[in-house]
């Protein structure tokens, strides 16, 4: 780009333009024109964007809609290949269903902080597309509205990259507060209860109950675990892979983060369930002639289920095992929380669940967890306890040893006084010059008193 120079020009209704010239990146001649309320306004505006120029960035946005340049985008973001495809096929349906319909006929240049909080406002107050299917609510949660916003945000930062914005709008705009919700998880208990209900009736989805209650494994990487993934031998399975619903479609994809991929070691319980599971699915194997899958997640005729089916198959098990219904994440809390409980170190639960960090997973537990608090609590008192008592014990014999011996050495003093050899009381006087200070008596002291 040239070096940009600029005017302003008092208008006949009061306001400044300002006009300044330059060459764009692509050698094509621009100008850029704003009205201003004062003059001070329009200097200021000219020198942010002679600075702008000066750094090759663009200082006007492009005239193409934001419906246009999500679809580049989306194609250039797509064939990226570092995107997983659940998270393309989230993004996908973010800019069709909130982010086009609301905004996409603005032009980049017209998309403002404004009309950007806008949208979040609406989103959150009636954002829902269906809101009346399963007595759904119109309003979006705060963390499906931020997410939609990370999309929005991540699409206008590169357009800002490549010079079509001078800056990315979304970065003035307040996302909505980040609220945790509030967990429901089942005590031990009920956990108890449901395993036992299960066990009775021969539920053929025992093993996959036990692996969500013992290891807290998640929905996607129950329905996308793998005989291959299971080590008997050694009691452990492997999360290598996941299995979930899209936008309709069933995507396998390998862990997001690398916390994701672990290995897990599993009770006594859990793994006699899974072999039994696994001679029924040989079996059937062998009555069918055939057996297409190598997931552990399979019907007894072949058949592999929706990882949606796990959810609808797991309240039905709540139901029958007269339990309060809960997601099947809920078992996922419900072990980590249980665990906590229990007292096992965060340090352990939080790489058993696929958690990045311990700290994390203490945030996200910790509230859920009174009794481990109060076992804290009471696990200090005890030793607080225990100590003061040692303590006033040990301090009470010091202080019996110490009146012994004070005792000792007054009877010892009371028999040594009959012995003294001389009537005036030499022990005495010694006595008395001491306290004065002149020590013991000269022994001519008493030849001197005799002669006398």
């Amino acid at each position: 780009m040239t070096r940009p120079r600029g005017t302003i020009r008092k208008l006949a209704n009061g306001k400044y333009l300002l006009r300044l010239g330059y060459i764009d990146r692509y050698g094509k001649r621009r100008e850029y024109k704003r009205r201003y309320d004062t003059k001070g306004e329009a200097e200021s505006a000219k020198a942010e964007a002679i600075i702008t120029l000066g750094k090759n960035k663009s200082v006007e946005a492009s005239k193409q809609t934001l419906e246009a340049f999500l679809v580049l985008w989306y194609k250039t973001y797509a064939n990226s290949r570092a995107i997983k495809p659940a998270t393309l096929e989230t993004t996908a349906q973010h800019i069709r269903a909130f982010i086009v319909p609301r905004l996409g006929k603005l032009t980049l240049r017209k998309l403002d902080p404004q009309n950007i909080a806008e949208f979040y406002s609406d989103l959150l107050s009636g954002g829902r597309i269906h809101s009346n299917y399963k007595n759904a609510t119109p309003e979006l949660s705060n963390k499906y509205v931020r997410n939609i916003a990370g999309t929005l945000s991540r699409a206008l930062e590169d357009a800002r990259k490549w010079g079509l914005l001078p800056d990315n709008p979304c970065a003035e705009v307040v996302l909505p507060k980040r609220v945790k919700p509030e967990l429901k998880t089942l005590g031990g208990d009920e956990i108890a209860q449901f395993i036992d209900a299960a066990t009775q009736r021969q539920d053929p989805n025992l093993a996959l109950w036990l692996l969500v209650f013992t290891t807290g494994m998640r929905r996607g990487e129950l329905a996308g675990l793998r005989w291959r993934d299971v080590d008997f031998l050694s009691g452990s399975v492997t999360i290598a892979q996941t299995r979930t619903v899209i936008g309709g479609k069933t995507i396998i994809e390998t862990p997001k983060t690398k916390a994701g991929y672990r290995t897990i070691a599993l009770d006594t319980l859990t793994i006699n369930a899974l072999a039994k599971l696994k001679d029924a699915q040989e079996h059937a194997a062998t009555m069918l002639g055939y057996w297409s899958s190598e997931l552990v997640f399979t019907d007894l005729d072949g058949h592999i289920p929706s990882p949606n089916r796990l959810l609808k198959r797991f309240r039905k098990a709540l139901e029958l095992g007269g339990l309060p219904k809960i997601r099947l994440h809920d078992a996922r809390h419900s072990y980590a929380a249980y665990a906590l409980e229990q007292g096992v170190s965060v340090h352990i639960v939080s790489p058993r669940i696929g958690h990045a960090s311990p700290s994390f997973t203490w945030d996200t537990y910790a509230k859920s967890i009174p009794a481990s608090d109060r076992h804290a609590a009471k696990i200090v008192e005890d030793a607080l306890g225990k100590l003061i008592a040692e303590t006033g014990s040990r301090k009470g014999r010091e202080d019996a040893k110490k009146d012994a011996k004070i005792s000792e050495r007054n009877e010892l003093d009371y028999s040594l006084r009959p012995y003294n050899p001389m009537n005036t009381g030499l022990h005495e006087r010694n006595n008395v010059r001491k306290l004065s200070g002149r020590g013991d008596l000269n022994p001519n002291d008493d030849k001197t008193e005799r002669e006398n």
